[in-house]
């Protein structure tokens, strides 16, 4: 899976592969391999050879505040299909609506609001298990729940939309 994703206003082109028990990440070029876990929602583990570091992962208005080693990182990922659909015009952005996808294939596990919700940034919406991990989703502003397109148990494929916020009712 491939994403730009803008670090401390810096692009990057970022491509990460899963082979057997390791990550293998690509960051401009330039590749690293990892192994990763998620002991819970929204902390991740890393390990590079000897070298171990946490990542904490707290939703923004617009991506993502990632915090390790005690430096704040704000980050805003677009995935490849959220590339395609602004190019087309489509998708978020100026509607304020938010489309709710998983870039992994997985489990929906639980589904924690209901449609005509309405929810705040930092709500957890759905949750999916891809790779024997449960991935809490977000909403990354605040907003309606105006569609629910899954079940709980359902197994989904990566990229497909889950969950479509849209902008606040005023």
């Amino acid at each position: 899976m491939a994403w730009d994703v803008t670090l401390d206003e810096v692009e990057h082109k970022v491509e990460v592969e899963q082979r057997g028990d390791h990550w293998v990440v690509r960051i401009d070029g330039e590749v690293f391999e990892l192994d990763l876990a998620e002991p819970e929602p929204n902390v991740l583990l890393f390990r590079r050879g000897e070298a171990t570091w946490q990542a904490d992962v707290d939703p923004t208005a617009d991506g993502m505040a990632v915090t390790v080693r005690g430096h704040r990182y704000d980050v805003q990922v677009v995935d490849e299909r959220a590339r395609a659909l602004a190019a087309l015009g489509l998708g978020g952005g100026a509607s304020g609506e938010q489309i709710i996808s998983t870039s992994m294939p997985g489990k929906v596990v639980a589904i924690l609001v209901e449609q005509g919700q309405a929810v705040s940034a930092g709500d957890g919406l759905i949750v999916v298990e891809a790779r024997k991990m449960e991935n809490e989703l977000k909403a990354s502003a605040d907003g309606v729940v105006t569609s629910i397109e899954v079940a709980a148990g359902d197994a989904v494929e990566g990229g497909v939309t889950l969950v479509v916020i849209g902008p606040p009712e005023e």
